[in-house]
């Protein structure tokens, strides 16, 4: 099941980056647990989860997303 998520950043002048993920995972849970796994294995902490939300159907069928892969959205 695809989720679509909201990660907001600081870069480096102190302004808000916001990126949207596409992760498969089978429940919000996991696709929060992986997305922090992944950023805590680059070192990435000052980020923060805005939103979680199934893909829709359209999106998911875009999205092609293998058991457990992430892909960065925009």
């Amino acid at each position: 099941m695809p989720f679509v998520t909201t990660v907001s950043f600081a870069d480096r002048d102190g302004m808000t980056v916001r990126l949207q993920y596409g992760v498969a995972a089978p429940s919000e849970q996991e696709a929060r647990s992986e997305l922090k796994r992944r950023f805590i294995n680059q070192e990435v902490y000052n980020y923060s989860i805005s939103e979680i939300r199934q893909a829709t159907s359209s999106e998911a069928a875009s999205l092609n997303l293998s058991a457990g892969s992430i892909k960065l959205l925009n």
